[in-house]
């Protein structure tokens, strides 16, 4: 078990070397030069493009950008283009808002999808099956932005409370206990949006994922062996087809960057998305660029969480 796990680190700590150079270069490749940040900007002279240039190294061959920009990432010392201000505590700040999110978005959607799935697997062609199946294919046909506003709309009309933004304006000098109740009424709704989705393709594989292994010998043998059906389901059948969610179950961290830039600009919740997004509308490089290191570690992370999961679902793995 140790060397599948030393295997685990060490495959993707190379992997993350090579994304490093391969988003580096993407970057550079896109149209424009980094040193045209601000090229519309009439006090952006000649003196101070050059000064910009040799303070960010950007004078120099790419490969010796690259191990600047890096040692000052590990170090803390890259800085945003756009307001000089620490890379790191910029984006340490938004993950800090949007990992609630992120939080209780995720808990929602697994939470809910799988006994949904497994209900509409078990009575399959009934009529729960196909309510489910129709709200399911419902709900991901929607646009988000469209249900985010439609969900707007309804509480701000008929609840009469603020919903935008992560805290109402006005409340900092309120109780502890006021503020904690805020705060959870402005997490819920973008928290529900952002799960929404989630729960209506999830469930879809669990019900699949089921359907497929109720169809197995082995499960048609437990029901003529007599067990009873809550055994045959939840013990034979729901472990073994949980197997796949394992490794989705791993990959939803980068949901803290990508999944929540609509739900983050909709709501306008200073989150990690709508940092990235701001970054690449400014041309900020090193957020980017930063943003995109990040990404591959939470995907690696995430893979890693996934192998350390299938030891424990599947004994195969550990012998």
């Amino acid at each position: 078990m140790l060397s599948f796990i030393g295997r685990s680190v060490i495959q993707k700590t190379i992997t993350l070397f090579f994304v490093s150079i391969v988003s580096f270069l993407i970057i550079h490749l896109a149209p424009g030069k980094p040193s045209q940040v601000n090229p519309m900007n009439p006090k952006f002279t000649p003196e101070i493009l050059e000064r910009f240039q040799k303070e960010f190294h950007l004078d120099k061959p790419l490969y010796v950008q690259y191990l600047y920009f890096y040692r000052g990432l590990f170090t803390g010392q890259t800085v945003s283009w756009k307001d000089n201000q620490s890379v790191f505590s910029k984006i340490w700040g938004r993950f800090l808002n949007s990992l609630p999110l992120f939080i209780v978005g995720t808990l929602i959607t697994w939470t809910l999808s799988f006994p949904v799935g497994i209900r509409s697997a078990i009575y399959r062609g009934g009529i729960y099956d196909r309510t489910t199946t129709f709200l399911s294919y419902l709900l991901i046909s929607i646009p988000g932005f469209f249900f985010a506003y439609v969900l707007i709309i309804f509480v701000v009309n008929h609840f009469h409370v603020p919903v935008i933004g992560m805290e109402t304006f006005g409340i900092a000098n309120s109780s502890i206990p006021h503020m904690i109740m805020d705060r959870i009424w402005h997490l819920l709704l973008p928290s529900v949006l952002g799960a929404t989705g989630g729960i209506a393709i999830l469930s879809r594989y669990v019900r699949s994922q089921m359907l497929e292994v109720e169809g197995q010998d082995y499960i048609r043998t437990a029901k003529a062996k007599g067990l009873p059906p809550d055994q045959v389901h939840y013990k034979h059948a729901f472990r073994n087809a949980l197997l796949p969610f394992v490794t989705m179950f791993g990959l939803i961290l980068p949901g803290l960057i990508g999944g929540s830039v609509i739900i983050e600009t909709i709501f306008s919740w200073p989150g990690m998305g709508r940092m990235a997004y701001d970054a690449i509308l400014a041309r900020d490089y090193p957020v980017i660029l930063t943003v995109n290191f990040v990404s591959a570690v939470l995907v690696l992370a995430g893979t890693f969480v996934s192998d350390l999961l299938y030891l424990v679902v599947d004994p195969r793995i550990r012998l």
